[in-house]
């Protein structure tokens, strides 16, 4: 395992008392109308990081900004299995206001050149934003007092594009007939850009037919915020779920109900780098495929296993096969070695592997670390996770798109990649 740094630098799931709109008017000085309100980039303090308060310029000119931007944690890239680099955070935004508010419009600069890294508007825009607990569903109306999230997905061209920092302009608009303008579009929310390279690590699986399920940028691990303990945590920000496809195209053989008609069961699970040991659990029952019974917070994870690869990065493993883990905390274990089982106990459907990086030893109270794997190969791309579970896996084998097919070096599969990964 090792964390390797661009070739090139990078650049520098309502309406309120007429009290709060009389103090609207008094501190407007009664401006409306549909004219847009924005303050210049100089507003923006160069000493703001993400997650703390952003102090404005004195000589910026105040402004009502009904939505509050801030950026819920730093912003980390890798790069994709369609070659392309991947900045991804979320941008966490508040309705402060005692009116509905609409999100029209969100632009991430380069904080330090100015220069425009990504715009959203329209469809692309609601495809990217939702309630803070409604991940699954698009929107970008935020009711008063409600909390929205931009989930983003900065494509760059490569590693030296990555800004040291960025800041954003956010539009929204607001109903009309109120002392504020219709139209306010403001900039803020800066922070300062990881530009390391993920941490480059060895395959958790071996051979073929690796279904990528919910890898980034999209799908239920993405957009996923645990509130653990007193804080909001994205742990599974780039966590995968392993699903295995045989060798005739089929997620699964003969009876569903029994974990051994699923090829994915069963299946030896690697070190993906030389590391210790940290957590290692196993004893709990495998699940009924697609019949869970519920668990607790402290059963959720299931038989599992977290490694330290380095000071602040761990790996995660989870639903492992009950007896099958191999390893106990404190143990050294080396890159390829055997430490459990492909099963389907914790919090689990069917027999996969869910596997993450992240910066603590923790499941849910961590922030998720980006990462690629060092050598495997993209043998196409499967249908989308909505299609996939409206079919009989028994029955209807899985399709692939060759399109993409063909051998990566320190790349992350993407979600709907089938890949073959090195015997270890």
């Amino acid at each position: 395992m090792q964390r390797r740094r661009p070739r090139t630098a990078p650049a520098g799931g309502l309406a309120l008392g007429a009290v709060v709109l009389l103090a609207l008017t008094a501190c407007s000085g009664g401006s409306g109308g549909s004219a847009s309100s924005s303050p210049p980039p100089s507003s923006v303090s160069p000493s703001a990081t993400a997650g703390a308060d952003a102090p404005t310029r004195t000589d910026a000119p105040e402004q009502f900004t009904p939505v509050v931007m801030d950026v819920m944690s730093t912003p980390r890239w890798f790069r994709g299995t369609d070659g392309q680099v991947h900045l991804v955070y979320e941008l966490r935004l508040t309705n402060a206001f005692p009116i509905p508010a609409t999100v029209t419009r969100a632009v991430v600069r380069d904080a330090d050149s100015g220069t425009v890294l990504q715009t959203l508007s329209g469809d692309p825009l609601t495809a990217s934003m939702s309630l803070l607990t409604s991940g699954s569903q698009p929107t970008t109306e935020l009711a008063t007092a409600t909390t929205g999230v931009i989930w983003f997905d900065v494509p760059l061209a490569d590693p030296s594009a990555v800004p040291a920092r960025i800041d954003h302009e956010l539009t929204v608009t607001v109903p009309p007939g109120l002392p504020v303008p219709e139209t306010i579009t403001s900039t803020g929310a800066p922070a300062d850009v990881d530009v390391d390279a993920p941490t480059v690590i060895g395959a958790p699986l071996a051979g073929t037919g690796w279904f990528a399920v919910g890898s980034c940028c999209d799908g239920p691990h993405r957009r996923t915020a645990q509130p653990i303990t007193n804080q909001l945590w994205v742990s599974q920000r780039f966590a995968i779920d392993f699903n295995k496809i045989n060798d005739q195209g089929y997620l699964a053989v003969g009876d569903r109900s029994k974990n051994e008609s699923w090829p994915t069961y069963d299946q030896p699970v690697l070190a993906v780098a030389d590391a210790k040991v940290t957590i290692a659990q196993d004893g709990l029952p495998d699940q009924t495929p697609q019949a869970p019974t519920p668990v607790t917070i402290e059963e959720a994870d299931g038989n599992h296993v977290i490694l330290q690869l380095a000071d602040g990065v761990y790996a995660f493993y989870a639903h492992l096969k009950p007896g099958s883990v191999s390893v106990q905390a404190g143990d050294r274990v080396t890159k390829g070695q055997v430490i459990g089982r492909t099963g389907n106990s914790g919090s689990s459907t069917g027999s996969h592997l869910h596997f993450q990086l992240m910066d603590r030893p923790s499941a849910l109270a961590a922030d998720g670390l980006p990462y690629v794997f060092d050598s495997f190969t993209v043998t196409g791309r499967g249908p989308a996770l909505d299609e996939l579970m409206a079919t009989d896996p028994a029955t209807t084998p899985v399709v692939l798109d060759p399109a993409t097919a063909g051998p990566r070096t320190d790349e992350l599969p993407l979600g709907r990649d089938v890949v073959t990964f090195p015997s270890p």
